[in-house]
């Protein structure tokens, strides 16, 4: 004859109660996968970030780029949507006999780039004596 029917109203809310826990979790996992791939892409334009900025600043102190007051440069390739602004400030410096130094800058590096609607900016700044010609 089977189950009373107390029994089977008990089993069925058992059934229902694990289809909505087990909905629950598969809804959490995506969002844990969705974050996951958000923070990979994140990580992967701070890498592609720190590896423009750390190559602009060699190709500046070995000379390869001749630089201005300010230049604001658009990337390609791999750096496709990112745009590095370079500024140039003359250093007020003195010497021990208080001597001003010439020829001394400090460089403003600023990448800047869009991700997920918001302004993303990473900045590096150095000192350099430009080699004479």
């Amino acid at each position: 004859m089977g189950l009373p029917r107390r029994t089977r109203a008990f089993v069925l809310l058992e059934c229902m109660l694990a289809v909505a826990t087990f909905a629950l979790g598969a809804l959490a996992l995506g969002k844990c996968a969705e974050n996951l791939v958000k923070a990979e892409q994140f990580r992967r334009e701070e890498a592609l970030a720190q590896r423009a900025l750390t190559n602009y600043w060699a190709q500046i102190e070995a000379g390869a780029i001749p630089i201005g007051d300010k230049a604001g440069i658009a990337l390609e390739g791999a750096w496709e949507g990112m745009t590095m602004n370079i500024v140039r400030e003359p250093l007020k410096l003195m010497n021990e006999k208080e001597q001003e130094l010439f020829g001394l800058y400090q460089v403003h590096l600023r990448l800047v780039w869009k991700a997920g609607g918001e302004e993303i900016a990473r900045e590096l700044s150095f000192m350099i004596y430009p080699r004479q010609r």
